[in-house]
């Protein structure tokens, strides 16, 4: 594909769906691992879950009609910043087709991202992984077409292999999963994380209607932690996989001729298990965690509980913070991978952060 290509930029449909599904099929994340993350077998059920409100621009080649080039979701959810609940937008599942990089898409793609939202008022997040160096390449070198893009901070996501348990003294908390007449409790818990610079603005009713924002969740998929009676904690455990997969496509060499060792090693002894070329990852994913004063005992508490009750032999849980954040410290004591990430702010002006109390915020890895 040339320069000199016609390039139309519009918004995604329903009809669209299965273009998009193939995109993102035909657009890597290389490595010693090369995966896709895909969206079957609806794009638009895995895009309702990162935000509230999808918002797809998608791009296409005139001269090849049905097959899309690029695409990027720029939708938006409720979240607290400094206390009150604001509408962010996210800048999230950015793809250019392989025969479409070097050329205009990705330029025309932010020129229609500026025409959609305008460059006055209002500003995004978005989060890349730090070995998606061409992105964050293009970011760092700058482009007149492109917004500003400013550092947030670094995210640190751990996946934990099932088959541990960090024990240690009894925390003498009970720990149970929530139930219906536990609602109003749920959101007082929610409400009280307020505090938390980018926590999402929850709503127990639309979890228990099945709205979208909550696909494949029910409420005893909550687990509450009380002490004396009293609740001080909660987390929410999701399995995403019958809307959004990462697969593996292929392994280096070396990955490859080491895969059926290291997997009888962690069956045995416990680890992260590497599915063959063409599977996916099965993983839990924590989310929503409200913890009162950020207590590091209750959060290992429920992750020990959740290690032990929830995790299959196979399985393996994702949680993510800020490398900032004071809950972050207590993985340091499991066994975990970790995956490092970049969170930005993006604005035509200036900095939306310095606006923003200089707490630790909040990244629900389960919407990324």
């Amino acid at each position: 594909m040339n320069k000199n290509t016609k390039i139309h930029t519009r918004l995604a449909t329903a009809k669209d769906n299965t273009a998009l599904l193939a995109l993102l099929k035909r657009v890597h994340q290389i490595g010693s691992i090369t995966l896709t993350f895909e969206r079957e077998p609806n794009f638009f059920a895995g895009a309702l879950v990162s935000c509230e409100h999808e918002h797809v621009l998608v791009a296409e080649d005139l001269n090849n009609p049905g097959v899309l080039i690029a695409m990027v979701d720029i939708g938006q959810r409720r979240q607290y910043i400094n206390g009150k609940v604001e509408l962010v937008r996210y800048l999230h599942d950015l793809r250019v087709a392989p025969e479409a990089r070097g050329g205009n898409a990705l330029k025309t793609l932010f020129l229609a991202i500026a025409a959609h939202i305008g460059t006055e008022e209002g500003w995004m997040e978005a989060v890349i992984l730090e070995e998606n160096l061409i992105p964050l390449g293009i970011i760092d070198r700058g482009r007149p077409w492109l917004p500003n893009f400013y550092r947030g901070g670094r995210v640190v996501t751990s996946v934990l292999p099932a088959q541990q348990r960090n024990v240690g003294p009894d925390s003498g908390l009970t720990i149970r999963p929530a139930t219906i007449k536990d609602a109003p409790l749920l959101q007082h818990l929610w409400d009280k994380a307020s505090h938390r610079q980018g926590f999402p603005r929850y709503d127990v009713n639309d979890l228990l209607a099945g709205r979208a924002y909550y696909q494949c969740l029910k409420i005893n998929h909550y687990l509450i932690a009380f002490s004396n009676g009293r609740a001080i904690g909660s987390v929410g455990i999701w399995n995403q996989k019958p809307f959004k997969q990462t697969r593996v496509t292929r392994y280096t060499p070396w990955v490859a001729a080491l895969r059926r060792p290291y997997n009888l090693y962690s069956r045995i002894f416990g680890g992260l298990r590497l599915p063959s070329p063409g599977h996916c990852f099965n993983y839990l994913i924590l989310h929503s965690l409200a913890i009162d004063h950020d207590n590091p005992e209750v959060f290992k508490a429920l992750l020990d509980y959740v290690l032990e009750h929830h995790l299959q032999p196979t399985q393996s849980l994702l949680c993510g913070f800020f490398d900032d954040h004071p809950l972050e410290s207590v993985l340091q004591g499991f066994r975990r991978k970790t995956v490092f990430s970049r969170h930005f702010f993006i604005s035509y002006q200036q900095d939306p952060g310095q606006s923003q109390h200089p707490s630790p915020r909040h990244i629900e890895v389960a919407r990324l």
